[in-house]
């Protein structure tokens, strides 16, 4: 990759900002960790990764300590009920953008975000126990900035449940489809194939993000 000059126009910065998605084992860490490694050698200034959500108005976890998801032994929330998260989940994605994303961008520090609470919410919305409409959640995430780029890591189901088994086959295979489903439908979408060595992903991701620079 090419250095990255220096962002001046604060209003619209051109440093990019990606989401990673994929099911948990589809090595989302482990491409962030390598991205970290590469910076100083694209021209970033720094790195910026957020997991799930800004969390700067919604700061409920989803997870127990020992990172299972429990949401998925409960039943989803009230109609009202969810819509009230969903209006916390979007107010902090508005403020998380202004108060940690915008600045970072103009500074030339690549933003990533390992997930993204709105998109999940589309995908696996009994992650956060969400009972409401996907018609709000789509309305919901036209209303706030959005990522340059949604990256979804993917590999066979099989290949996914031998690094991690917190989910049954039975909804590993659902999310996933789930999941490819949503990237076909969403512009500034990729999706890279994990089943092979880090180093090549990481090459990928980082093509996507030349690919980005360029475009802008």
């Amino acid at each position: 990759m090419q250095p990255i000059t220096k962002v001046k126009n604060w209003l619209f910065p051109s440093c990019p900002w990606i989401v990673l998605l994929g099911l948990d084992g589809s090595g989302k860490s482990s491409v962030i960790e390598a991205l970290d490694d590469l910076l100083a050698a694209a021209g970033y200034e720094g790195l910026f990764v957020m997991h799930r959500r800004p969390q700067v108005v919604y700061r409920l976890a989803a997870a127990s300590s020992a990172g299972r998801i429990e949401h998925y032994q409960k039943p989803p929330h009230s109609r009202g009920r969810s819509a009230v998260k969903l209006a916390a989940m979007w107010l902090d994605w508005l403020s998380g953008y202004v108060l940690h994303i915008h600045g970072r961008r103009a500074r030339g520090i690549l933003v990533v975000a390992d997930r993204h609470s709105l998109i999940d919410l589309l995908v696996d919305p009994l992650r956060y126990r969400y009972g409401g409409s996907p018609r709000w959640v789509r309305l919901v995430v036209r209303l706030v900035p959005m990522p340059n780029a949604v990256i979804l890591l993917d590999a066979p189901t099989a290949v996914l449940q031998t690094r991690k088994q917190e989910l049954t086959t039975e909804k590993a295979t659902e999310l996933r489809h789930n999941y490819l489903n949503l990237v076909q439908q969403w512009p500034g979408s990729y999706v890279i194939d994990v089943d092979r060595p880090l180093d090549e992903v990481v090459a990928d991701v980082q093509s996507i993000l030349q690919e980005l620079r360029i475009g802008r």
